[in-house]
């Protein structure tokens, strides 16, 4: 008998390899499946389990749970470890390291020491600053570094340009920055001021996405430390200009406190 209607999950399996390994996974762990030794017969059970499933998204997801040793045809002797909770909320120091168990799952991707130890780094100062207190800093972590290689590897590779003065940012620049608790419209208010910059400056570059996402990040993290409100509010409404563009060009009141090199 199926056993769809009560199909359930890990969410954190889900996040770092997909919510058909997922699925798939919990159904080999409960003992739903009726043969599991072999490879064929595995795929085959799954897929009458799980009928809404493609036979091949099974196959892959299947492959890829033997891959990484979570799931072994035979034996079930593997289970995913993922990042512990500690029990009392605390605030980030500068000795904090993620545990052992985010490297295990963090090494099941291509992330480069580099990276890792690059954002490791950006992350911690981040949070000293803030002070704010949380009881899953590993969890964060490895959505922090995941959300931030998405957008490193994903990034568009062009020949370098000058910025336009009608540039947008991509969208998955504010599910980055809404990451670092920073919506839409609090990213919107450097836009102007990003654009005038740049364009003044002449510079060409490829990563303009990436630009701009730490520009927002230092714009936002100065505007809390400071208070302000009444500094930005002529560059919180993202409408039309006001000012002709030589004028907006060559105003860099904004830029007294900030170094964008």
């Amino acid at each position: 008998m199926s056993s769809e209607k009560n199909l359930s999950f890990s969410s954190e399996v889900a996040e770092t390899l997909g919510v058909e390994c997922a699925i798939i996974l919990n159904q080999y762990n409960e003992n739903l499946l009726e043969d599991i030794t072999s490879l064929d017969s595995l795929i085959k059970s799954t897929k009458k389990n799980i009928s809404f499933l493609d036979e091949e998204k099974i196959k892959e997801s299947i492959n890829t749970l033997i891959k990484y040793q979570l799931i072994d045809i035979n034996k079930k002797t593997y289970r995913l470890k993922t990042p512990n909770k500690t029990s009392d909320s605390c605030q980030l120091d500068i000795e904090w390291i993620p545990s052992p168990e985010v490297d295990e799952v963090l090494n099941m991707t291509e992330i480069t020491d580099d990276f890792y130890n690059l954002k490791l780094k950006e992350f911690k100062i981040y949070w000293m600053e803030r002070g704010q207190k949380k009881n899953n800093w590993n969890s964060t972590f490895i959505d922090f570094i995941r959300r931030e290689w998405a957008k490193e590897t994903n990034s568009k590779k062009t020949i370098p340009h000058i910025i336009d003065e009608n540039w947008y940012p991509d969208d998955d620049v504010f599910d980055i920055l809404n990451l670092s608790e920073i919506n839409k419209d609090s990213a919107l208010r450097y836009l102007r001021e990003f654009i005038l910059y740049w364009k003044d400056k002449g510079s060409a570059f490829t990563t303009w996405n990436s630009k701009f996402i730490e520009h927002v990040k230092r714009r936002h993290m100065m505007s809390n430390e400071i208070g302000s409100d009444e500094e930005n509010k002529k560059y919180s409404e993202p409408g039309k200009y006001k000012k002709d563009f030589k004028t907006r060009k060559n105003d860099n009141t904004w830029a007294k406190e900030i170094n964008l090199d």
